[in-house]
Parts: C-alpha cells; sequence; structure tokens
C-alpha cells in the first residue's frame, strides 16, 4: 500500500504515523505548492504554547511545483529557525543527543523548498526509525505531477490517504483506504499539552519511544467508501 503527500517542513505526529502504515511513501514534488499549508511551515512547543517557524519564499509560488519553489535568500532564517530549536526544546530529554542530527539543515543554504522539506522529512523518517520506502515524485519515471499518475508510475492501486484527503482522494484511487488520525495527548516540555505540532516535538520529549507515541493516535484505516461516506455525515 503506498501513500502520497506533498513534503512539509518538519512534518506532524499524523503524517508519519501515515507513513508508518505504509509500505512506500511519494513525496509529492511535482504537485503545486499551497499557501497556507505546511509546506513551508512547522510549529514548535514554547512556553507560551506554540511557535510559527516558516521558510521564506520568493513571491507569487502558489501554484507552482513544489519542485520549483523558490526560497528568498535575503534574511537568516535558517539561524532564526535553529535558535527556536535550541531555545524551546534544549531542556528536553533527548535534545543533546539529536541535536548533532539537525546541523546539517541549519548549516546549509537552500535554494529550492522540496530539497529543504524532503530532506526534513528524510531525517525524520531516520530518526524515528521507520523502515517505509521513501522516493520523490520528480525521482518517477516521467516525474507524473497528478495523483493518478503516480500510481500508475509505480504500478499500485492501492493508496493510504489521511481522513482530511479522502473526499479528494477518493475519485483518483482505485483502491482507496483512509487513516483517521487523533493526536494523542503526551508529556511536553512545558505545562499543559498542546496538538499540532512538529513530531520534532514527541522525538525530544521521548527518544526512541516517540514512533510508538505517534502510532497511538491512529484511530483507525477503513475502506475509503465507507470512510468518505462517515466524513459527509459527521460521524468522524
Amino acid at each position: 500500500m503506498i501513500a502520497v503527500r506533498p513534503p512539509e517542513y518538519f512534518p506532524g505526529l499524523a503524517f508519519f504515523a501515515l507513513m508508518d502504515a505504509a509500505d512506500r511513501f511519494v513525496l509529492a514534488d511535482t504537485f503545486q505548492y499551497s499557501r497556507q499549508s505546511f509546506q513551508n511551515r512547522a510549529r514548535l512547543r514554547t512556553p507560551q504554547g506554540r511557535q510559527w517557524v516558516s521558510i521564506p519564499l520568493v513571491g507569487r509560488q502558489h501554484g507552482r511545483p513544489v519542485r520549483e519553489v523558490v526560497i528568498e535568500q535575503r534574511r537568516d532564517w535558517l539561524g532564526k529557525h535553529a535558535r527556536a530549536f535550541s531555545y524551546n526544546y534544549r531542556s528536553t530529554p533527548f535534545f543533546e543527543y539529536y541535536e548533532p542530527y539537525f546541523e546539517p539543515i541549519f548549516s546549509r543554504t537552500w535554494t529550492r523548498l522540496s530539497d529543504l522539506t524532503c530532506a526534513t522529512v528524510a531525517l525524520l523518517h531516520r530518526l524515528l526509525g521507520l523502515t517505509t520506502t521513501l522516493v520523490r515524485a520528480s525521482a518517477l519515471p516521467g516525474a507524473p505531477d497528478t495523483l493518478p499518475a503516480v500510481l500508475a508510475a509505480v504500478g499500485e492501486d492501492a493508496l493510504l490517504a489521511p481522513e482530511s484527503a479522502a473526499a479528494h482522494d477518493a475519485p483518483l484511487a482505485p483502491a482507496l483506504r483512509v487513516m483517521r488520525y487523533e493526536t494523542p495527548a503526551y508529556r511536553q516540555n512545558f505545562g499543559g499539552f498542546v496538538p499540532g505540532l512538529s513530531a520534532v516535538d514527541v522525538l525530544f520529549n521521548y527518544g526512541p519511544e516517540a514512533r510508538s507515541i505517534i502510532r497511538q493516535g491512529v484511530r483507525g484505516i477503513a475502506a475509503g467508501a465507507v470512510a468518505v461516506s462517515e466524513a459527509g455525515d459527521g460521524k468522524s
């Protein structure tokens, strides 16, 4: 079973739960970039709640293929992001252990959004101990830029999709299965619990146990028609 999603910047728990449940995961860097998404931003835990860290982009990028989206170079945003990671997570149990793995991300110059986001996905895939095969859509034959074309390129009919994409993907995938996910409450570095964060939050707090925490949020995987019907009826 395959999952196909655009790459995101240090994605959240649901993204990696989907990856964990799939046999192969296609990072759809040929799909269109969408503003106000997680494709160029992530959320970190702070003493006050949560903080966005965003990759600055050259203007008028909406609708371009993700792999063609250009990063703005006129400010030290990577240094700002590195400091946000350090400030908010340096007192977590596993930050010191994992920090060296993040240094290559924050110490080089990135010009294309997809190169950076795919690198953050690959890094967390590795540190979370996932074994799902990762491939970029741009590396597939013909660089397919639609969901049906990706499925044809990999010779796969069975698609695993998040609940949020069920209605969109159902007409495009012959054999759709949908994952329902709810972020589990877990111990965070500061008081209270804030959902919707990057998976780095679980990693820095739980280390080798992070994958098991992420898996706790899976509420079921259903056949596409059933899942789409339930979502439309407001039952999910």
